[in-house]
């Protein structure tokens, strides 16, 4: 009997689980076991909503306990301690802080990556993040407050990715609503980017493209500006300027949590992540697997795999039809990402997309109702079409009914 086990229920880890549930629970031959500490799943692009107070926790978020049920997995919810390689064992952590012990013959680390706060004075003791839906609840928490008050309040957002332009967006877009609510101030947002540009990591079209649209709803949009220190209540930048705020937030690059480096001498990079072979096969280990934001995978051209959502969908997709290949003695294939473009949110009705290659820049409702429809094939794996199509005929009926904003 084989057992594979799957640590992480992110995007990568959770698609995964149910290609492989559904393809092997009739054998009795293979179990495939899912880790994760958490009892619900959330879109990690879609972050940004919880915490600006605009996802739909009824219809969008995933029980892994129900999940696992249904479509022939099991899930331990427990968090991953330490790794015996010899053993092929995994030290465990539940949410009693009981320890245990799980062995396995095939390992997938699917547990993504964080923010990256370059070890900068002050950050993790003075600013939210946006790694994880109990931070993004912490930071609605924070935020509500503030969109609600009657004086104007300052929101200062560290990193221009997709994270803190999506939040920047997301949280104009609810301060318009809420003033047709009540008496509630603008308040205002500062988004800060030390890169020449925002969205670095598109293309340049885009990025400008985004950026007047962040402009014209009020953002205040900085590049070249560079967080030297945090303390409560302000930021100094490297040219000695103060920015005050009620509330700082930072989703500015990436890294993968440190205990990664204790894995039992799995190589990582400078960034925590494992580094792999083209297969997603650690160096040290071909019984082990990383994917997603975890993985530093090459490609033919000599780049890695970018931590996009995109990619981690394809590599949970490919390496679920390379495992049954491994189950059966066969060679495993490269896992090689194909860029379909990039789109960016900003606000509740309106995104930005590059497509053709990034030779096309689109703007408008279309483009969110392609932003939209990535996140349900993300769910069509999980659900089937069926479903999905259910959980959108509710949305739309949800929102006929009900107000935008869930704090109302």
């Amino acid at each position: 009997m084989s057992k594979i086990v799957v640590v992480g229920g992110g995007a990568a880890g959770l698609e995964l689980v149910t290609r492989l549930g559904r393809q092997l629970k009739r054998s009795k031959d293979h179990e495939v076991i899912l880790v994760e500490p958490s009892s619900h799943h959330y879109w990690k692009p879609r972050l940004h909503e919880i915490a600006a107070g605009t996802f739909d926790r009824e219809l969008d978020a995933v029980s892994y306990f129900q999940h696992a049920a249904c479509n022939g997995y099991r899930y331990i919810q427990a968090s991953m301690t330490g790794l015996d390689r010899q053993g092929k064992t995994l030290h465990l952590r539940d949410t009693h802080a009981q320890f245990s012990e799980l062995n396995y013959d095939y390992l997938v680390m699917a547990t993504g990556a964080g923010s990256n706060d370059f070890n900068t004075p002050g950050v993790s003791e003075h600013c939210l993040f946006m790694d994880s839906a109990s931070q993004a609840q912490l930071a609605w928490q924070h935020l509500d407050p503030l969109l609600r008050a009657n004086s104007s309040r300052r929101i200062v957002i560290v990193g221009a990715g997709a994270t803190g332009v999506e939040l920047a967006g997301e949280l104009a877009r609810v301060s318009q609503r809420l003033r047709r609510y009540s008496q509630a101030a603008k308040p205002e947002i500062i988004l800060i980017e030390a890169a020449p540009r925002i969205l670095p990591a598109g293309p340049e079209k885009l990025s400008e493209r985004v950026r007047r649209d962040l402009l014209k709803q009020g953002v205040d949009v900085r590049v070249r500006t560079r967080i030297q220190r945090a303390e409560a209540g302000c930021l100094f930048t490297a040219e000695g300027e103060r920015i005050g705020a009620d509330q700082q937030i930072w989703a500015a690059g990436i890294k993968c949590a440190e205990w990664l480096t204790r894995l039992d001498g799995l190589e990582t990079n400078h960034l925590n992540q494992l580094k792999v072979t083209a297969t997603l096969q650690t160096l040290q280990d071909p019984d082990i697997f990383v994917l997603g934001d975890a993985a530093e995978c090459p490609q033919p051209d000599g780049s890695f795999v970018p931590p996009r959502a995109q990619a981690a969908s394809q590599a949970a997709s490919h390496l679920a039809s390379q495992l049954k290949r491994r189950l059966k003695g066969r060679e495993l294939q490269p896992f090689v990402f194909h860029d379909g473009g990039m789109v960016i949110s900003i606000g509740h009705n309106l995104a930005v997309g590059a497509l053709a290659n990034n030779r096309l820049i689109l703007r408008g409702r279309l483009v969110r109702t392609l932003y939209n429809t990535i996140f349900r094939l993300h769910q069509q794996v999980l659900f089937g079409w069926t479903r999905v199509t259910a959980l959108i005929l509710l949305k739309r009926l949800k929102c006929t009914l009900n107000p935008h904003y869930r704090g109302l």
